[in-house]
């Protein structure tokens, strides 16, 4: 867990991806968390590149929940944000801190002075002669990017996280029991996906992959000339109600690209293996974002990978009151939630 900037830990997250923003709060009930609130905005093409609008919408949606909080934490995920695993040599008169700070410039393909950086020290193995470090830094332009569409919510930026951090984190959480072997988690965003590797209590690897949920979008208003809307709700709903014909033509068009997303996740984990040689491979991918929503998904990386897939659920040990949510809607959505889900659960742990 990385506070790039940090005032307090609050309890409600904000994450705003490519499509939807998705927002999560969690109450205190003894020391576990009761599932507040849970919602989700959907951005237009046109709202997705203008901060203002995006702050009136995510405004709009504080005032008709009834939230009263005035910070959260968001994340940051692609190629603007940098995290390197680092090893420095232990010393006795060393200060490790200012080791870490002046040397970090070497590992940082960035100006250092252009990017806000944060770092943390793995837990030490007294047999080794130096100390593990993960490195993060991110540009502050980015940074300022996401504070701007805060602060037009009339909202304030608590902690700024990483999307494979706060995904490993809902993980973690959730699945204490399947931590002692090593998992594999996707997060199928709208354009971009996560990719990691978590085993002892730690994301070991984890990398972005440059596919995601608007390309099954694409490919069904293409094949069904469909406008953008359309085929994304199709996508959502699934293709069962649709002639038998067009049945069979948006199956073999998605199943076409789901084994090119194989195929990559294939080519990662293989490189992975080849780095990190000491790590057996896992035996179970779990699957979470709006992507992984579309029908065919689960079943056939199964299949391509030979991997036991099932979603992530981000509230299988959070309590929800049915008296405050409907249930099967949030059965329905909840995979879209695990990144926020990740984020809020850091007010308690």
């Amino acid at each position: 867990m990385f506070n790039l900037l940090q005032s307090k830990n609050p309890f409600c997250s904000l994450d705003l991806g490519s499509t939807w923003a998705k927002t999560v709060r969690f109450a205190r009930k003894g020391k576990e968390p009761q599932l507040d609130r849970a919602a989700r905005i959907a951005w237009s093409p046109a709202e997705h590149k203008d901060f203002q609008s995006k702050g009136r919408r995510i405004k709009q949606a504080w005032d008709q929940l009834g939230l009263r909080d005035k910070a959260v934490i968001s994340s940051l995920a692609g190629h603007s944000v940098i995290v390197k695993r680092v090893f420095f040599e232990k010393s006795a008169s060393g200060d490790l801190e200012n080791k870490i700070t002046q040397e970090a410039g070497q590992y940082i393909p960035f100006d250092i002075s252009d990017v806000h950086l944060d770092y943390h020290i793995l837990d030490p193995d007294p047999e080794s002669e130096n100390h593990e470090v993960i490195l993060v830094a991110t540009k502050k332009r980015v940074v300022q990017d996401l504070t701007q569409v805060i602060n037009h919510s009339g909202l304030g930026l608590s902690i700024v996280d990483v999307d494979a951090f706060a995904l490993s984190n809902c993980f973690e959480f959730n699945y204490p029991e399947l931590t002692a072997q090593p998992a594999y988690l996707l997060d199928i965003g709208g354009q971009h996906s996560i990719f990691a590797v978590f085993w002892k209590n730690q994301p070991l690897f984890f990398r972005e992959m440059s596919f995601g949920g608007k390309q099954l979008t694409d490919v069904i208003a293409s094949a069904l000339e469909l406008d953008p809307s359309r085929a994304e709700a199709l996508k959502l709903q699934g293709p069962d109600f649709l002639s038998s014909q067009d049945k069979s033509l948006i199956i073999s068009e998605c199943s076409r690209i789901l084994r090119t997303w194989a195929s990559e996740i294939k080519r990662l984990v293989s490189f992975y293996q080849t780095s990190m040689p000491a790590v057996k491979q896992a035996a179970m991918l779990l699957l979470s974002g709006g992507g992984s929503l579309f029908k065919g998904v689960g079943s056939t990386l199964a299949e391509e990978l030979q991997l036991e897939t099932r979603h992530l659920d981000p509230w299988k040990n959070v309590e929800i009151s049915s008296n405050d949510f409907d249930l099967k809607y949030l059965e329905s959505v909840k995979p879209q939630f695990c990144v926020p889900t990740g984020l809020a659960l850091r007010g308690f742990i």
